[in-house]
């Protein structure tokens, strides 16, 4: 279940997920998929940079509330069953393709050509889900 690890509440419709800095855990599935990059992402596939990236498939699909006070993370998402995993400071998923872990991160909103995903997790932490 996509939920708040620990003592935070379990993701529902009538709770909804926030956006950085608030930090989520969620469960679900890694894998990898094919896309194009810069510089036309897509567009000319025969000069644009062929990408592996890691996603996070929910094992439920978690709502995400817009935040009216930010310059990036303004929409809200219903339904979300899949999210980007954005690695940053030499963390991987090596390891974890196609198993079933919990991803602790903080979330964001689709800003350019290279996300993938209406909803973004910036992966703090992985590990093997029980």
């Amino acid at each position: 279940m996509a939920a708040l690890i620990g003592s935070a509440p379990v993701a529902s419709a009538a709770s909804a997920l926030h956006y950085e800095p608030a930090v989520v855990t969620l469960s679900g599935t890694v894998v990898m998929e094919d896309h194009y990059g810069a510089p036309n992402f897509g567009e000319t596939p025969e000069q644009d940079a062929k990408l592996r990236v890691p996603m996070l498939r929910l094992d439920v699909p978690v709502d995400v509330a817009g935040d009216p006070h930010s310059d990036t993370n303004l929409s809200s998402f219903e339904d979300v069953d899949q999210m980007q995993i954005v690695l940053v400071q030499g963390r991987s998923v090596d390891g974890f393709i196609g198993k079933h872990v919990t991803v602790t991160g903080t979330l964001a909103e689709q800003l350019d050509g290279g996300d993938f995903t209406q909803v973004l997790i910036t992966m703090k932490t992985i590990k093997l889900a029980r």
